[in-house]
């Protein structure tokens, strides 16, 4: 999404009044990726995922003065609390570590991280090291998941090779951190009702995708809808997220995906 459409998207989404609450309790669940420290590079860069700290800080900011609420407590993505909001990041980004945990934890908030073992093997420098993931487990509030060893499409996958990259990413992870890994995202939110089955069989209790909505807590805990955070979006347009004013767009949104509705 270039400037100009955001721009629009985002004029759009202030003059939408937030929809009229569900009876049901429903969860916000947050997807981040990476965190820079230069704003402009965040909103000149290609990715729309790479938000800058300056605006991660307000996000912060926002969810830490509206946790006591009910409606904005912040949750880690398994706890049983019915409503409030998740916090998760994708892929596995040193900055994960060094910028975005370090707020959250100050602030009392917990979060999920969904680690590619391939990337923190590759030793590229923007992932976690072993010595740096190991350290992020082990703060206060934050949960390692997996998102796939290798971050391939498993809709594109065979069997064998789905329960391959699903269960050797949950064995890495729990060997490395010494913890359990129960929760996972689909790498390019691709997932069908056969991914689904073979990740409950290695394991996995809740899966996130990429597909825009809220969630009902314990129903279809591995088919998690989440809201897209993206580099442009500043405090106000995370507080018209949660509020459902962009929850339009996430209908004009395709995510690689497929399932058998």
């Amino acid at each position: 999404m270039n400037l100009l459409k955001y721009r629009a998207a985002q004029v759009v989404s202030a003059a939408n009044f937030a929809p009229k609450r569900d009876k049901r309790k429903l969860r916000r669940v947050l997807m981040y990726h990476s965190v820079v420290n230069d704003t402009d590079l965040a909103i000149q860069k290609s990715d729309i995922y790479s938000i800058s700290e300056t605006y991660f800080k307000c996000h912060v900011d926002y969810l830490a003065r509206n946790h006591n609420s009910t409606e904005h407590k912040v949750v880690s993505l398994e706890d049983s609390f019915s409503s409030g909001v998740s916090i998760t990041f994708d892929d596995g980004y040193k900055d994960t570590l060094t910028i975005a945990a370090q707020l959250l934890c100050k602030n009392n908030l917990p979060f999920n991280v969904f680690v590619t073992p391939a990337n923190v093997i590759s030793g590229q420098e923007k992932y976690l090291s072993e010595t740096e993931l190991v350290a992020l487990s082990q703060l206060p509030g934050a949960t390692i998941g997996a998102h796939g060893f290798s971050h391939q499409h498993l809709t594109s996958l065979t069997t064998a090779e789905i329960n391959e990259e699903l269960k050797s990413s949950k064995e890495w992870l729990e060997t490395l951190t010494q913890t359990t890994v129960t929760t996972m995202s689909y790498p390019h939110g691709a997932f069908n009702s056969q991914v689904q089955e073979i990740a409950a069989s290695v394991g996995y209790l809740y899966a996130a995708t990429s597909s825009w909505g809220c969630y009902q807590v314990g129903v279809k805990p591995l088919e998690i809808p989440r809201i897209d955070i993206w580099n442009l979006d500043s405090g106000a347009a995370l507080k018209q997220k949660l509020n459902g004013q962009w929850d339009w767009i996430g209908k004009l949104l395709s995510p690689v995906q497929e399932t058998d509705k």
